[in-house]
């Protein structure tokens, strides 16, 4: 965290996720001082309303798009590679599924591993011009 965080500080993220995963999301993206400019799940959740930002849309892909302009980040699956290059704005690949990436079911997704391939691929995206 001590490595990257300057790389996440002031960024905006949008992100589109199921809503316990965009809930644990925004928890870490605000821990490292990014902020999330808009987020988009697709369903009602408890777990949504504890979250510490002024709205969360229940919606798809489209209202995604439209919502992530701006942004420096966008944390999404597979689908949201042709709004990422749209909007050229870098895309995190999150959730399910990832069909356009070799390897990723092997990829360490929990604990001290799991959060450092996180830290690491995320401002390897923000590095990128």
């Amino acid at each position: 965290m001590l490595h990257t965080h300057i790389y996440f500080g002031c960024k905006r993220a949008a992100l589109a996720l199921e809503p316990d995963l965009l809930s644990s999301m925004v928890t870490f993206l605000q821990s490292m001082g990014m902020q999330i400019h808009a987020a988009v799940t697709t369903t009602r959740s408890p777990v949504l309303e504890k979250l510490a930002i002024p709205c969360v849309n229940i919606g798809d892909l489209e209202d995604f798009e439209q919502l992530a302009i701006g942004s420096d980040l966008l944390i999404a699956n597979s689908y949201a590679d042709e709004i990422s290059q749209r909007l050229q704005i870098p895309l995190h690949r999150q959730g399910i599924p990832i069909c356009d990436r070799l390897g990723n079911a092997m990829l360490t997704k929990v604990g001290y591993q799991g959060t450092m391939q996180t830290l690491f691929a995320i401002a390897n995206l923000l590095l990128t011009p």
